[in-house]
């Protein structure tokens, strides 16, 4: 019996697309509960045709691309590069031995960089995969618990490779995690909300119909056309004030209105117990930020629904925070995260 744990799955930036990583040193390799990557072929069957009989008479395989999906308990070192997988922006100062990563849209809110992937299944054969970008990310929290995470990655031609160089469990990252008791949520109007459980995710849009070209069996790029970023919280509910602004009138009013809550004042900081820098006592964190100091200019706007009620149970409440371009033309959204990894 050939054991799961056996296996391994890694990953290094590219230079440029179509210029697969093979420097081995550059590979970090991450940690997970479940999921996979392997080539995923187009086949397509021959058209009927007068004359041929009952039977398909042929079925042509006419492309192929690389297709992952990961479940994982998120660490500070691979994290970064899935930040700047679904963002395409970061800079980077440091802070005695902590580093802090800022990652964000930037001028070409379409950019991203290529990466190339590696897989071991059970540590049998080995495989590569060129010219991959993350399709999704999410990360999702709730009460007394890891912060856990999910990946989906697309990419270009598949290739056969050899382990023997990977040396791949020493440069695994098991990193320390991020707790939620140690986590701290605020929104709207910087209020602690009571959350019972959350995500926040991140969809790419990677659209490959008009991708495969004549003269080539692997897409011709991977371009992100839209970017899509969403919080959502499951909150205890203890009195009607937030209720109210979400689904009648977000100015606070008597009667049910058409506008929405607009709110980018918020401050979601997902912690790990362990310090980056344990002489300035600065843990590992992620901080989700948007844009906007008013109602008029916040870039989040909020939506709810109807307050779940069961036997024996609380009273709860869905909302779903949505951001949209800043109306100010700032950037929409910032994450920082604080690790010891020198740059991405």
């Amino acid at each position: 019996m050939t054991a799961s744990e056996g296996s391994f799955v890694g990953f290094a930036k590219q230079t440029a697309k179509g210029t697969p990583n093979v420097t081995d040193a550059s590979f970090k390799y991450m940690l997970f509960n479940d999921g996979g990557m392997g080539p995923d072929p187009i086949t397509i069957p021959l058209d009927p045709e007068v004359g041929g009989g009952a039977m398909l008479r042929d079925v042509a395989r006419v492309g192929v691309i690389s297709r992952g999906q990961f479940s994982f308990v998120p660490r500070p070192q691979t994290l970064g590069d899935m930040l700047y997988a679904a963002t395409g922006n970061v800079a980077t100062t440091a802070s005695g031995t902590a580093k802090s990563h800022v990652f964000t849209l930037g001028a070409n809110q379409f950019a991203a960089p290529y990466y190339t992937f590696r897989s071991a299944p059970g540590n049998m054969w080995g495989e590569q995969f060129q010219d991959c970008r993350l399709n999704s990310l999410s990360l999702a929290w709730k009460g007394a618990n890891f912060v856990r995470g999910e990946m989906g990655v697309v990419g270009g031609l598949p290739l056969p490779v050899s382990t023997a160089a990977w040396a791949a469990i020493t440069k695994v990252d098991g990193g320390p995690q991020f707790l939620t008791p140690v986590s701290k949520i605020e929104v709207p109007d910087a209020t602690v909300l009571k959350v019972l459980s959350g995500m926040f995710t991140c969809g790419m849009s990677i659209p490959l119909d008009e991708q495969f070209v004549v003269g080539s069996y692997s897409p011709d790029a991977m371009d992100i056309t839209r970017r899509a970023f969403q919080l959502s919280f499951v909150i205890k509910l203890e009195d009607s004030v937030l209720y109210k602004k979400l689904l009648y009138d977000a100015a606070g009013g008597a009667a049910w209105a058409a506008a929405m809550m607009r709110e980018a004042t918020l401050d979601i900081m997902l912690n790990s117990v362990v310090e980056a820098d344990t002489v300035a006592h600065t843990p590992y964190s992620l901080k989700i930020a948007a844009n906007g100091s008013s109602t008029s200019t916040a870039n989040v706007v909020w939506s709810a629904q109807p307050v779940a009620m069961r036997a024996g149970k609380q009273v709860t409440m869905a909302m779903t925070g949505t951001f949209i371009a800043d109306p100010a033309g700032g950037e929409p959204i910032t994450l920082t995260l604080v690790n010891n990894t020198a740059s991405y």
